[in-house]
């Protein structure tokens, strides 16, 4: 017998609070109202009246004190997760709390309902049912559970990216092993001349044996937005009964793109993190499945009590951290503070002042009728144009803007990855992942909410006096 289910042998009277003695009922009502009563944590944010323009730290400086920084360095690496803003993290400290005070009496009380109110706000939060919503710890395990629970037969095709995350390429690797299916890849262009070129990469590979098209919304190396719902038109053309898959670790709450929007384009699968953009506690992920393909997939983990059509029956984890759950209208909440459209802009802006490309900052600030506030040219005039430097090359399409967001990687010329952000680090404070891939090759840089402008300035010049000076690339060795 499951241990989950054992309660449900006893008596519904032993199950309950009935037989508590009377001073802990009282003990543990008054407790109950404590927490009630307590204060709830609160969100820092700028006077009424002060602009939300992306270069604007007078607002943007504010929304940044609700996070603690990193202390001896700048951190430009916020891709691997996000850090929590302090009401975020309160919210997630008191529930964590009142479930150690409470125990197996939450948890066997309690959790369900957590799940389902966790359940229902996600899923209005991104216009989806809450019956094609499960939870689970990232993106890697929600489309594990598809990748591994299809029914595969010899011979069925997939067509994959050829910069799609590792651990998504090892599933499906694993799966050719296994069942014996054929793995095809679409080779990606790293600066796509228009969509047309990036749909063809995919659907150029669709056949009528294609069973499956997994697709990356935001390519984790290099920051990449492709334009996943007109693939998902074409493909669907061209073989109407092709499961379309997506990994949306990067675009969930990085983009003004709801999944929503996904779903109705004929995208049939949809697995995030979020613990990336949306601000969540790690640990937390989301797995979409439209209604009528739920039967169709197996669970990771046996769960027989579950009706085949329940998405629910994804999420027999065992004992699990129910407070991350709990957190999650929380993040949302200091996501919708700040708006979808005005935190994506804000994001983008940073990525392109580091970069620090005239046109491209002309192009925005004009987009945004903010290119001749008098901060917004004090800004621009603070950087260098990187790309007029012979020794960088950038591995992220910089325009149109909708073809990214906040991620950016770049190389330079006579520096491995390893050593250019190590170089950064030793040298300059400035903390970057180094991307060593068969394609991309460099270091990314992922500024968030709690960076400034004066850090993306930062890099910027840390970027230009390695171009110019050919700063050694490591500490010498002791």
């Amino acid at each position: 017998m499951k241990r989950k289910h054992f309660i449900q042998s006893l008596s519904a009277t032993a199950a309950g609070t009935i037989l508590l003695p009377e001073s802990l009922s009282a003990k543990a009502s008054k407790d109950k109202k404590k927490d009630e009563n307590s204060p709830k944590p609160t969100y820092i944010l700028p006077k009424a009246g002060i602009p939300s323009h992306p270069h604007n730290e007078a607002y943007w400086g504010v929304i940044a004190t609700n996070f603690k920084r990193s202390t001896g360095f700048i951190n430009l690496e916020n891709g691997y997760f996000s850090h929590q803003p302090q009401g975020t993290l309160s919210h997630h400290l008191a529930a964590e709390t009142h479930i150690n005070t409470q125990t197996s009496h939450f948890m066997r009380t309690a959790q369900q309902q957590e799940i389902e109110a966790a359940r229902t706000a996600f899923a209005e939060f991104q216009g989806l049912l809450p019956s094609e919503v499960a939870f689970t710890r990232n993106t890697t395990e929600s489309l594990n559970i598809v990748i591994m629970g299809t029914q595969w037969q010899p011979g069925d095709e997939v067509v994959i990216g050829d910069q799609d995350y590792g651990s998504m390429v090892e599933a499906f690797q694993q799966a050719v092993a296994r069942w014996s299916i054929r793995l095809n890849v679409a080779q990606v262009p790293i600066i796509p001349q228009s969509d047309a070129e990036i749909i063809r990469a995919y659907t150029s590979l669709i056949t009528a044996r294609t069973k499956m098209l997994h697709l990356t919304h935001m390519i984790n190396l290099t920051g990449q937005l492709i334009p996943v719902v007109a693939i998902t038109r074409e493909a669907k053309k061209i073989n109407p009964n092709i499961l379309v898959v997506v990994d949306a670790a990067h675009s969930l709450a990085h983009t003004p793109i709801e999944m929503l929007e996904l779903r109705n384009s004929g995208v049939d699968v949809i697995g995030g993190s979020l613990h990336k953009w949306l601000c969540n506690p790690i640990g937390v992920g989301f797995l979409f499945i439209k209604q009528k393909h739920i039967r169709e997939v197996w669970p990771l983990m046996g769960d027989i009590s579950a009706e085949r059509t329940d998405i629910r029956k994804f999420e027999h984890q065992g004992t699990r951290p129910i407070h991350s759950l709990q957190t999650i209208p929380k993040a949302i909440e200091f996501h919708r503070l700040l708006g979808s459209v005005s935190k994506y802009n804000r994001l983008t802006y940073l990525k392109l002042l580091w970069i620090g490309n005239k046109q491209a900052l002309e192009n925005f600030g004009k987009g945004l009728g903010i290119l001749n506030d008098p901060q917004y040219q004090a800004n621009m005039n603070a950087v260098t144009d990187l790309m007029n430097m012979d020794a960088f090359k950038l591995q992220s399409p910089l325009l149109p803007f909708n073809r990214g967001g906040a991620i950016a990687t770049v190389n330079i010329n006579g520096y491995t990855p390893t050593e250019l952000a190590t170089t950064l680090f030793n040298k300059f404070g400035l903390f970057t992942v180094a991307i060593e891939h068969p394609i991309i090759r460099g270091i990314r840089v992922t500024p968030h909410l709690s960076s400034s402008t004066a850090d993306c300035i930062a890099l910027n010049k840390a970027l230009t006096a390695i171009c110019i000076d050919l700063i050694p690339h490591l500490e010498p060795q002791k």
